[in-house]
């Protein structure tokens, strides 16, 4: 789990083309918090599923919503790519997820964990993105940040004939174009967006004891920050575990389904 993905997440409000948080999940145990989850959004990822058609209207969202991320509160994604774009078929809408990469713009990080890449900003995130779902081609994105070059894709983009759009590739063209021009000459304060986005850093972790040998064999003893610990080393010091696992679906009959609750399920 990633606490700075979780806290940016949880906190972000309300958006029509942001996947929603649901919830903190919680160690029942000791009261940990050991991950989070996300509202279910059907119809696929853009990369999952190429059959139905684009919308002209989806790229003026996925615009807004970067704009939105960027200028108002302050956030980059920084992996916008069609495998973290979804379509909710219930609104007609695209669907921003994944935030692993995110971070707060111009800002000193709090921890390792979190760090803003100009080379990944998301403006250029988006144009890469639509020029890989139009043309299929994804070779000018599989080279290192830095060497990818919104110049290459100033030529015209020859559509992919298995691609269906409503509107010509060249609408979409010069839909990212002016905007691209738009934030390159009025980029915004990103210093003192409006509804900037913080949270807590991480806490630290309890303090654990590993053992091992001086120089002269003698038994030496040191306290770490335990950031993890398996989980057969604390069932043979006598502690808990919070048993969660369930039978690998390939060993069970077709058809059965294993909640997390541990209820078998005959669908």
């Amino acid at each position: 789990m990633s606490w700075k993905e979780m806290s940016l997440w949880m906190r972000l409000p309300h958006h029509p083309n942001i996947v929603p948080f649901d919830r903190v999940v919680v160690d029942e145990l000791e009261g940990r918090i050991i991950g989070f989850t996300n509202n279910y959004v059907s119809g696929g990822s853009l990369e999952d599923n190429k059959t139905r058609i684009f919308k002209l209207k989806w790229l003026k969202q996925l615009i807004q919503v970067v704009d939105d991320l960027n200028l108002r509160y302050g956030i980059a994604h920084q992996d916008i790519a069609p495998r973290n774009l979804l379509i909710d078929e219930s609104t007609d809408s695209i669907m921003l997820f994944d935030f692993n990469f995110a971070a707060r713009i111009n800002r000193v990080s709090h921890n390792d964990e979190e760090s803003y890449i100009e080379h990944r900003n998301d403006v250029k995130g988006v144009v890469f993105t639509m020029y890989e779902i139009i043309t299929r081609d994804d070779s000018l994105r599989n080279v290192p940040h830095d060497e990818q070059d919104l110049k290459d894709l100033e030529k015209e983009w020859t559509k992919h004939p298995e691609v269906k759009l409503d509107h010509p590739v060249s609408s979409y063209q010069v839909l990212v174009q002016e905007w691209q021009t738009r934030r390159a000459s009025d980029p915004g304060n990103t210093d003192n967006a409006p509804e900037s986005i913080d949270w807590p850093c991480r806490p630290k972790p309890p303090q654990g004891t590993i053992s091992g040998k001086d120089s002269q064999g003698n038994p030496s003893y040191s306290a770490v920050e335990q950031w993890d610990e398996r989980r057969q080393d604390i069932l043979k010091r006598g502690g808990k575990v919070l048993n969660w696992e369930r039978p690998p679906q390939r060993l069970l009959d077709s058809g059965t389904r294993v909640l997390s609750t541990g209820k078998v399920i005959i669908c």
